[in-house]
């Protein structure tokens, strides 16, 4: 799977990073398959079983709960979220327009990014644990920035990332099913369904020995991540084995009781600035021209980690890549700005043009 024309992008990610570890996992029809390199390879776990933070692509996590309550006709998509938080009523309504759930799913609904604002004054308190950036932003902050927050901003018309609400989304669907916490909510309702017992928001003690270290530019242990008051928007850890299992039930491979719910994510539900991408629920479609099918993927950046979800339906081959390299400065506001890919994007598509001219050939 990582052929001649994947290995040098592989290398060029790893080429001035400090302590850096990177692994690659491929599900298709016929086969899974495994590589990778470990800055701290302990021999006793194969590398699929070491675990890595996944940022951002637990939002699809959170999407898929959302889509099995509204399979249930517990919610619909397109309720009011004012109907369930009077309180935020102000920061969830504009123009005679309300917030619903697609919205904060599909990044429609105008809210900002972050309370950065209060985000900065935890920091400069907590200089010491700047690698954790959202450790000290408490569900009061939280709270707070809703109650405080005047929406300016038209609902559904332009689509604006935000991961405060993708938060509020992932808690509110806690509170919908009556868990104490996301983390109890997703494994309940998504984690024990589909069997991925290395997925989670807190790892056991036995579990952090096979965490996967991550290090800043000065070659400095970056603690792991933790996100006590949004977890929904980017809190999961998982391993190689877990993700794989995952793409295999978003791939069809594997049936479960989310089958349907599965796929009501797959489907489009808003628009994005860019022409050849839509948003399903969480995910993204995305179409390439080498593909005759759209590539649905997330990605997820930490302090300390990059990761690549994504699959083609159609072709039934699915990727999940991670990686612990630092970022130039430069290099974030390219992407940032949409003007480069993502940190392991080059190595996914490279894996995918490789096995899509394969199948084509025979």
């Amino acid at each position: 799977m990582i052929d001649l024309q994947t290995n040098p992008y592989v290398k060029q990610e790893l080429k001035h990073a400090k302590n850096a570890s990177i692994a690659v996992g491929v599900v298709t029809k016929d086969e899974t398959f495994i590589t990778g390199e470990l800055f701290e390879h302990l021999g006793e776990y194969e590398i699929g079983d070491y675990l890595f933070e996944i940022g951002s692509t637990t939002k699809t996590f959170t999407s898929l709960l959302l889509a099995k309550l509204v399979q249930e006709k517990i919610i619909s998509l397109d309720e009011p979220i004012k109907s369930y938080k009077r309180e935020y009523e102000k920061a969830l309504s504009y123009n005679g327009k309300d917030i619903t759930f697609k919205h904060l799913s599909t990044h429609l609904s105008g809210l900002p990014r972050e309370d950065m604002k209060t985000i900065r004054k935890r920091m400069k308190k907590n200089k010491h644990d700047k690698d954790n950036p959202y450790k000290y932003y408490t569900e009061a902050d939280f709270h707070q920035f809703y109650l405080d927050f005047d929406l300016k901003r038209e609902i559904d018309k332009k689509w604006k990332y935000s991961n405060i609400g993708v938060g509020l989304l992932g808690n509110l669907l806690a509170d919908i099913v009556g868990a104490t916490s996301y983390e109890e909510a997703i494994k309940t309702h998504i984690l024990t369904p589909l069997q991925l017992h290395n997925t989670c928001v807190t790892p056991s003690s036995e579990q952090l020995k096979r965490y996967v270290p991550a290090f800043n530019k000065k070659g400095s242990r970056i603690p792991p991540i933790e996100i006590p008051a949004m977890a929904g928007a980017g809190a999961l850890k998982s391993t190689i084995n877990d993700m794989l299992m995952y793409l295999q039930y978003q791939l069809g491979l594997r049936e479960s009781s989310l089958s349907q719910a599965i796929q009501m994510t797959h489907e489009p539900h808003g628009k994005t600035p860019w022409k050849t991408c839509q948003m399903g629920l969480g995910w993204m479609l995305e179409t390439k021209k080498w593909s005759d099918s759209p590539v649905i993927h997330h990605g997820g950046t930490t302090m300390g980690f990059h990761t690549y979800c994504g699959f083609v339906k159609e072709q039934q081959i699915g990727i999940v890549i991670f990686s612990t390299i630092q970022l130039k400065l430069f290099r974030m506001v390219k992407m940032l700005l949409q003007l480069t890919d993502g940190v392991n994007v080059k190595i996914a598509e490279s894996i995918f043009k490789g096995y899509i001219e394969k199948q084509k050939e025979r």
